[in-house]
This record gives C-alpha cells, structure tokens and sequence, in this order.
C-alpha cells in the first residue's frame, strides 16, 4: 500500500475536491496523538507531522492511501482544540474551518481521539462535539497513549465514555483503545479504518 501526502487546508475555501474519494477524520484535543496515530496506522513515520508541541497543527492535512485495484481513500488530520494557550481568533478560526469540513459529503466517518489518561473525564466542549459529529456520520471513539495508561485509567475511560455515549444515545461503532508506540490495537483500527475503501 502507498501512502503520500497531498494538501492542506488553512481556510474552508481551500479544502480540496480529491476526486470524490471517501475520507475519515481524525479529530481530537491538542496533543493526543492524531498524527503519531496516523502513521503508525500507515507505517510511515514520517507522513504525518507530529508536534510535542500543543496546538501546533492549524489546518487540516489530507493523505492518500492507495492499496492499487480501485482501493483508495483519504485520512484528514484535522486541528486539535482544546488548548489553554490558544487565542481566541484560533479558537474562531479553527470552529470556522472545522465547521466546513464535517459537512463533506465524502466524509465517511469521524475518527474521535482522546488521550486514555483524561478520556474518563470528558468535559462540556469534548461531549458537544461528540454529540454533534455522531449526527452527521458514524463516529468510532479511539483512547490513545494507552501504553502510559494504567488498566485502571482504561477502564474508567472505556466506562465513562459508554455512560456517556448510552446517555446520549449516540451510537458509536467502537470505542478502540490504541497505542502507537507498542502496536496494540493498530490492526483493530486499520480495519475498521479499511471499510471505506472507494
């Protein structure tokens, strides 16, 4: 399979065509993991930039899989939110590019990424926009980092995210608990990733 780069998108009037391919987002809080994630998924480690910096990703970045035999399909790494530092004019910037996005009739479904260590205690702005993806596609929750987690933390993840998810009456076809760096879970995802295929 080959996996290249293709755009980025700073404003909502540069999100790209792409031939209609299906896509799958990625999208979570500064700094849990999307890009490491990525490439880890694609095993490329150098497709998806990541930072330690928070907040360092400001546009949605598109990626190409092409597996051959009409198997395409894009991954967008979407900006993370959420960070302290952030101004305000991100913040509106970043809501305005984001509300563009969702609503591409190529999306096929919404990747949501929480760090297992804080995903037990999910927070107004993180359930709203759970809430809000699950009413335009299918969404699949994925706790990251779940190699620094302890059982404890992925259990109470795993245990208030479905509270939540029941109460809510959203339906998510998943919650995948995943690390990058040790590989668990990674096939798990890339399949269910892998359904989209156009």
């Amino acid at each position: 399979m080959n996996s290249s780069y293709i755009t980025s998108a700073a404003q909502a009037e540069q999100l790209p065509e792409l031939e209609g391919l299906p896509e799958v987002a990625f999208i979570g809080r500064s700094n849990c993991g999307k890009s490491t994630l990525l490439n880890a998924l694609v095993g490329h480690n150098g497709l998806a930039r990541a930072s330690k910096l928070a907040g360092r990703t400001q546009m949605v970045n598109f990626f190409k899989l092409d597996a051959g035999a009409e198997k395409r399909l894009v991954l967008a790494d979407l900006p993370g939110y959420g960070f302290a530092a952030t101004s305000h004019e991100i913040r509106d910037h970043w809501q305005g590019l984001m509300a563009a996005y969702v609503i591409r009739p190529q999306v096929r479904e919404f990747l949501f990424l929480a760090d297992t260590r804080r995903a037990g205690d999910l927070d107004d702005e993180d359930r709203d926009l759970m809430m809000y993806l699950a009413r335009l596609r299918p969404l699949c929750v994925v706790l990251t980092k779940v190699d620094k987690a302890t059982q404890r933390d992925i259990g109470l993840a795993q245990k208030s995210i479905t509270e939540f998810l029941n109460k809510a009456k959203i339906r998510a076809s998943k919650i995948q608990a995943v690390s990058s760096q040790t590989g668990k879970g990674i096939d798990a995802l890339r399949a269910q990733i892998y359904q989209h295929w156009g």
